[in-house]
């Protein structure tokens, strides 16, 4: 068995990426990944890191968290730990030549699109979150799809429960806004949960900011101005469900009124802030494969229905 890190490096929502199409025999050949390599006699995965950092781009890290362990498998090639890192600063001047590939950065809503391995998706999901420590296994076939995956948090009783990014503070609303729970509440939240931040409409693809979009009464998705997004909510709403696999949470706690997240009440789709018995497509979705589905309006009903467990 190998060992190696992988590390990924954030800056104002861009990600330093590595298009491998330099290495001869490169088992990630045309795939886009982060930085790393193999550990050297008497290195830790630290040492690793910091070394293959500086060699690959020329960039000394100085804020690097180590956040988990991938176990990559598959009949091809020898089994590999990958020791998972997730750096935020670093000090020097990227370089613009490497061996291994070639580097850029990539913002986050176009990172997901980039060819790679089916696995990191799950990984680089969870990388911004505030997960605890993670193993993860992949499993992969002799044509590199990913047969199964198997997450667990290590050291951890409380449930993972699925949140709206923007009930934590993100600014992925529709306006660019976020709306943040209050600190209390949030609060007795990580007391119970492990809370797992998804956007639906990101994860579909769309920008931020977004014109409003509706529900109409056929079941389309319409922009103000139109424009149908239907495909984009439902591919958000199939990106949801799949964490929610991935993680195994049984509940989620999703934006009230959403087109994507609302539950019980969303709007009516003439835009005319008039409200209607009704689901978002995500929330349609997570009920629909026996998800608990709560609102910010709700809380104190998860929290209740947490303790009768």
């Amino acid at each position: 068995m190998k060992n190696t890190t992988l590390c990924y490096i954030e800056q104002n929502g861009q990600y330093l990426m590595m298009h491998r199409v330099k290495k001869v025999g490169d088992c990630n050949k045309d795939k886009w990944i982060g930085i790393g390599g193999h550990l050297e006699e008497y290195e830790s995965p630290y040492d690793c890191i910091l070394r293959e950092a500086k060699e690959e781009t020329g960039l000394t890290l100085t804020d690097c968290t180590y956040r988990g362990l991938v176990s990559f498998c598959s009949p091809n090639y020898e089994t590999e730990q990958m020791h998972l890192f997730f750096a935020h600063s670093f000090e020097g001047t990227l370089r613009e030549d490497c061996e291994e590939g070639d580097l850029a950065w990539i913002s986050r809503e176009n990172l997901m699109r980039l060819p790679m391995w089916e696995g990191d998706r799950i990984f680089l999901n969870l990388l911004p979150q505030d997960v605890p420590f993670f193993l993860l296994k992949l499993v992969y076939d002799a044509d590199g799809n990913l047969l199964s995956h198997d997450l667990n948090f290590t050291g951890e009783t409380r449930k993972p429960l699925l949140i709206s990014a923007c009930l934590l503070g993100t600014a992925c609303r529709y306006d660019g806004k976020s709306q943040p729970l209050p600190g209390d509440m949030l609060d007795a939240l990580s007391k119970k949960f492990i809370l797992i931040p998804v956007c639906a409409e990101i994860l579909g693809g769309l920008p931020t900011p977004r014109i409003p979009a509706e529900i109409q009464t056929d079941g389309t998705v319409l922009r103000r101005d139109g424009v149908d997004v239907t495909e984009a909510y439902f591919r958000g709403a199939d990106a949801v469900q799949y964490y929610a696999a991935l993680t195994g949470a049984k509940s989620a706690l999703l934006k009230a009124r959403s087109p994507s997240c609302g539950c019980g009440q969303i709007y009516d789709g003439t835009f005319s802030g008039t409200l209607c018995k009704g689901n978002g497509v995500t929330a349609q979705k997570l009920l629909e494969t026996g998800l608990s589905v709560y609102t910010e309006e709700t809380i104190s009903l998860l929290l209740a229905d947490e303790n009768k467990q």
